[in-house]
């Protein structure tokens, strides 16, 4: 994990009617507690220079929430991150749309992405889980790649009613891990990425099976799942119903988009409880677990509490890029419209006075204290609609590992204290697993 120093401070330019200023600098580059120190220092919005480009960083609770208040002062659509999702996914992909489009996409969609249509059966979800932890035993293996081939495995079976053979899973894993990396390239790189050869032949293969699904179920019998929801679901007067591409595109958030969240919390909650009392209390507070016992998460505090704390320490996206609309004050800053803004709204997760002692892994504190709940998933209208998918499955996929199996990771650090930075989580692609009887 990085260690450099909080970034450095122009003199020159602290302006506090204006901005604070810092010079060019790689928002990736720092530790969590540089980025407090800052705060605490300058504030919650300050100017800075990223990638040859003028830029305004909003962090802190306080920002947050007035951000999330006002979602049409902001344009996801017009950054790189918008861009490179309608080369990927459409013109119309939910994530790069704004305004009243984004209003009424999320509205169709919403339905089948709630704890009642994703958990209708998680029976079937635990039984092709235990089937393939039953049948990695003994077997190591990164530990990544299995869980998120794992959450296609479950999520094509409960949510689409599709059973994939194996080649078509990790094809779609594949595809996933380059939509996710490539969006951390420069738009130079990313057309150099789309250019690849390999890269088409995995977007070809992943979209084909999502757009053949889509129009399948379209014309053809109900089989009562999540895309039934979508199909049955009537539009608003004067609503335009879903789209043949949009259908495709609820297809790619039901089975695929979530599973990068998914495995990038558990790769580090298991990491961190890894060889540590939360380990046995989580063994033990599953024992003898049924799905039927997961419609909520008050039969599992322990569960809960260390679910909590990861997202707390390592949500999957700890910062949103995106464009002002128009002339804004922010939290006493100028920001002219059209300027890129960087949101690092994972940042409050590490303020001491929502969390005392931020920088250490400690599930307890969410057993003995009525704690705000962290935003892993962002807030406001463009919250992730794939944390349904996650608050689903992630606790099934750890009932059902440890009440009937073990897992050794192989060179687990001890965990004395957290320095977190905004890379993703640690050990996340890296980290190898045995499941043990």
């Amino acid at each position: 994990m990085s260690s450099q120093s909080a970034p450095f401070l122009d003199p020159k330019n602290l302006d506090r009617n204006d901005s604070q200023v810092l010079t060019e600098f790689n928002i990736y580059d720092y530790t969590v507690a540089s980025w407090l120190d800052t705060v605490k220092r300058i504030g919650p919005v300050f100017r800075t220079e990223l990638a040859g480009s003028d830029c305004v960083v909003i962090a802190t609770n306080q920002a947050n929430k007035q951000a999330w208040k006002t979602p049409d002062d902001w344009s996801y659509r017009d950054t790189d991150t918008g861009t490179f999702f309608c080369r990927q996914m459409g013109e119309d992909h939910v994530s790069a749309l704004d305004a009243e489009p984004h209003r009424r996409l999320r509205k169709l969609l919403l339905p089948a992405f709630g704890a009642v249509a994703l958990g209708r059966d998680l029976a079937i979800a635990a039984a092709t889980m235990q089937q393939a932890f039953q049948a990695s035993v003994g077997v190591t293996g990164n530990l990544y790649e299995t869980l998120s081939q794992l959450c296609i495995r479950s999520l094509t079976q409960t949510q689409v009613k599709v059973s994939l053979d194996d080649d078509l899973i990790n094809n779609l894993h594949r595809y996933e891990e380059e939509f996710i990396n490539g969006q951390q390239l420069t738009l130079q790189d990313q057309d150099n990425w789309f250019a690849r050869a390999k890269h088409q032949k995995l977007r070809a293969t992943a979209f084909d099976f999502l757009h053949k699904t889509a129009l399948e179920r379209k014309s053809g019998p109900r089989v009562d799942d999540s895309l039934d929801l979508l199909l049955q679901r009537k539009p608003a007067p004067g609503t335009a119903p879903l789209t043949d591409s949009e259908l495709t595109e609820a297809v790619y958030l039901l089975t695929v988009a979530g599973v990068g969240n998914i495995a990038r919390i558990l790769c580090p909650l298991l990491w961190c409880i890894s060889d540590t009392p939360w380990l046995d209390k989580l063994r033990e507070e599953v024992r003898g677990f049924e799905p039927s016992l997961l419609t909520g998460m008050k039969n599992f505090p322990v569960m809960r509490a260390i679910i909590s704390e990861t997202e707390r320490c390592f949500a999957p996206a700890p910062m949103v890029p995106k464009r002002t609309t128009k002339d804004i004050n922010f939290l006493g800053v100028n920001v002219a419209s059209g300027t890129l803004i960087m949101h690092l709204h994972a940042l409050s997760h590490f303020d001491e006075n929502r969390y005392p002692d931020p920088l250490k892994f400690n599930p307890a504190r969410w057993l003995t204290a009525d704690l705000e709940k962290p935003n892993a998933f962002g807030g406001g209208k463009h919250m992730c609609l794939g944390m349904g998918v996650t608050r689903v499955y992630l606790p099934l996929i750890l009932a059902t590992l440890f009440s009937r199996h073990g897992l050794d990771i192989e060179h687990a650090p001890k965990l004395e204290s957290l320095e977190p930075s905004f890379q993703p989580a640690p050990l996340s692609t890296v980290m190898n697993a045995t499941v043990t009887q």
